[in-house]
């Protein structure tokens, strides 16, 4: 093989490799991975993590990246919740039954408490109260279940609450008659606002 022929052959496996690996790297993309959603569903797993003020974590909402602005102090469970803005949080009734349901998912029997919520928006600003999350304690700062059978007739807050409008919505949680004369209940309804937190005992 002459000279000229060896460098041709030489060139051409040299060019078909680099257009191998162009074309490798026209394939091979590279991506951030997607942000972590942050939605209105969860409460805090570890309730004990922040202070006696707030003892569950705020959950994460989009758009709110700060801490909240307008806070209040702890009431009875028997007072209301009052921020400086002019919202207000109170528990307007308690109630107590066992579960009746009968069939897969159900706990016939279990005892729970059924609470009645209304948060005023005395303020001149709407709250979005779609992403609400409320969390019951027990004495040990353990967090009750919640209870979804029919006959607890729980209904969500939802939706947005215009300024001088309230909203009222039901709750139930599954505690037993001996652990109600010391509970938490945490009402967490928006990002502005710290949480709602009423401590004492249901009747």
């Amino acid at each position: 093989m002459s000279v000229a022929a060896l460098a041709l052959c030489v060139g051409l496996v040299a060019c078909s490799a680099d257009a191998e690996a162009s074309k490798g790297a026209e394939q091979t993309t590279t991506s951030s991975p997607a942000p972590r959603a942050t939605t209105g569903g969860d409460a805090s797993t570890d309730p004990g993590s922040d202070t006696a003020d707030q003892p569950v974590a705020k959950i994460e909402r989009a758009g709110h990246t700060t801490a909240p602005t307008i806070s209040a102090e702890p009431a009875d469970t028997g007072a209301p919740v009052t921020y400086d803005d002019g919202v207000t949080v109170r528990i307007d009734d308690v109630s107590f039954a066992k579960e009746t349901a009968q069939g897969p998912g159900s706990f016939p029997d279990r005892e729970y408490a059924r609470l009645t919520i209304t948060i005023t928006n005395g303020s001149t600003a709407k709250i979005d109260l779609g992403t609400s999350v409320l969390t019951l304690l027990d004495a040990s700062g353990t967090a009750a279940v919640r209870v979804y059978a029919a006959e607890a007739e729980a209904v969500d807050f939802a939706g947005v609450l215009a300024a001088g409008k309230s909203a009222t919505a039901s709750y139930a949680f599954a505690l037993p008659s001996d652990a109600r004369d010391d509970v938490a209940l945490v009402v967490d309804f928006d990002g502005d606002h710290s949480s709602a937190v009423f401590r004492g005992g249901l009747d």
